[in-house]
């Protein structure tokens, strides 16, 4: 089996397991109200008096950050016992077979941020709304509205990935351009080409892979308002919202400033270290890959900074997301108090997010955190610059993204979809208009009634 054969058949199965997930193991449904457990109660008053034994599934560095918690979680909670288990890549696929089975699902799991809607419409995660909604003020409403389902909440958010534009400090001085003075990405694409010019065409301004911009297409979107559906899940994508978007994306391609680099390939890990890309506009978590990069790399390392992420017009908003996850608790979970107690931990305090920050680079999705003085320290690797204060600005003004059960499926046609229109000669209303349509015909949705196709007789 080859790699598009794997990934088509992995597509397949996931979605599978979902539907399986969905109407349960025996295609009956969920069943009868007294066979779903009733919402979680709040904790006990008295730490001693929660105990047990909780199981928690994550991937990677994250994984890891939860681990490094439990010895202080433990100092509150001295009767629940944490494992922490790194699932890695089949972390998806053995949950949704434990969701469809009924049993085998952790106390705790991580999720992506992206999928979390998808498992919670399944109707099998632990209903957290007796003891979560008051956090709701604490959190970005941008990350909140996907943690809940028909009015509830089902899953907390964890961390977060605003943007920000990464350069090389070196190469702006050489060439004469004040990373302050780009506050649009037309002063972006201005001082690209100042780069390109005085560079003899050496050095691009950033990468741009016309295979792949579903990334950039999404924390343009994001950050100008734009949406993929509405708040009904009907498809809204052509918007003038989103013309504005594809817009900007279309005077970047073109304008010659743009590396046609695949993202995480060699000619795009290795413009870390040189002087062929001089800014990666990218989420905060980029920054520890740089970091880490630039280590493995021979020579002497490029002196980094930060600036904020162009805005689309005058005045705009200048950041927006790309990233992070949550975490919920299975329904079938026996443990929910002692699930909770460990959740609320690591994700409703200050302590918790800002130990995991500091030592893995998770940036705090619950907004209280951000008020610590560590977010005002100098970063010596970015020039003295209070980096981490940098993405913090504004995030609680991200828009909201209206993210479908089907979100991730319709980014899959998206980026297919603007890779040919990169590569064509499509205007932005045409290709929006044919978008919106394939959509409809792919994922079965209906059409908004505010789309340009129906407003302007289309």
């Amino acid at each position: 089996m080859n790699r598009r054969t794997w990934r088509t058949f992995r597509r397949s199965l996931l979605a599978w397991l979902l539907g399986l997930a969905i109407v349960g193991p025996h295609g009956c449904g969920r069943g009868t109200d007294a066979e779903v457990s009733a919402p979680l109660a709040p904790l006990p008053t008295d730490p001693n008096r929660v105990s047990g034994l909780i199981e928690v599934w994550g991937w990677n560095i994250a994984a890891k950050s939860l681990n490094k918690l439990v010895p202080a979680f433990n100092g509150e909670f001295p009767h629940v016992a944490v494992k922490v288990e790194m699932t890695g890549a089949n972390l998806q696929t053995r949950f949704l077979l434990s969701l469809s089975a009924g049993v085998g699902a952790p106390e705790v799991s991580q999720l992506q941020m992206v999928d979390a809607p998808k498992y919670i419409a399944t109707e099998r995660m632990t209903d957290l709304t007796p003891v979560a909604a008051k956090y709701e003020a604490m959190f970005p409403p941008s990350l909140w509205r996907n943690c809940t389902y028909k009015g509830r909440v089902y899953a907390i958010p964890w961390d977060m990935g605003p943007c920000a534009v990464y350069y090389k400090r070196e190469l702006f001085m050489r060439y004469g351009i004040d990373p302050g003075a780009i506050e649009t990405w037309d002063d972006f694409i201005a001082a690209g080409k100042i780069v390109v010019d005085r560079s003899g065409g050496k050095t691009k301004m950033m990468p741009l892979f016309t295979g792949g911009l579903g990334a950039i297409f999404e924390i343009l979107m994001q950050q100008n308002g734009g949406q993929l559906f509405d708040e009904e899940g009907r498809i809204a994508v052509y918007s003038p919202q989103c013309l504005e978007t594809l817009g900007v994306l279309e005077r970047l391609l073109t304008s010659g400033v743009c590396a046609n680099v695949q993202m995480w390939g060699h000619e795009f890990m290795a413009g870390l270290k040189g002087d062929t890309i001089a800014t990666y506009p990218m989420a905060v978590w980029f920054g520890g890959t740089i970091r880490d990069t630039v280590a493995e790399y021979a020579g002497q390392a490029a002196q980094w900074g930060v600036f904020r992420l162009p805005a689309l017009r005058p005045g705009g908003l200048r950041t927006s997301n790309l990233g992070g996850s949550v975490l919920v608790i299975p329904d079938q979970c026996t443990q929910k108090q002692a699930a909770w107690a460990f959740i609320e931990y690591a994700l409703c305090t200050r302590a918790g997010q800002v130990a995991q920050y500091k030592n893995f680079d998770l940036f705090p999705a619950f907004l209280p955190a951000l008020e610590d003085p560590f977010f005002d320290k100098p970063a010596p690797f970015f020039g003295g610059q209070k980096a981490s204060r940098l993405f913090a600005i504004d995030i609680e003004r991200i828009p909201t993204l209206n993210r479908t059960q089907d979100w991730v499926q319709a980014l899959r046609y998206l980026e297919q979809s603007l890779s040919k229109w990169a590569n064509g000669d499509m205007d932005p209303d045409t290709f929006l208009a044919g978008f919106e349509q394939k959509l409809h015909r792919r994922i079965g949705r209906e059409i908004s009634p505010a789309s340009l196709s129906r407003t302007k007789g289309g």
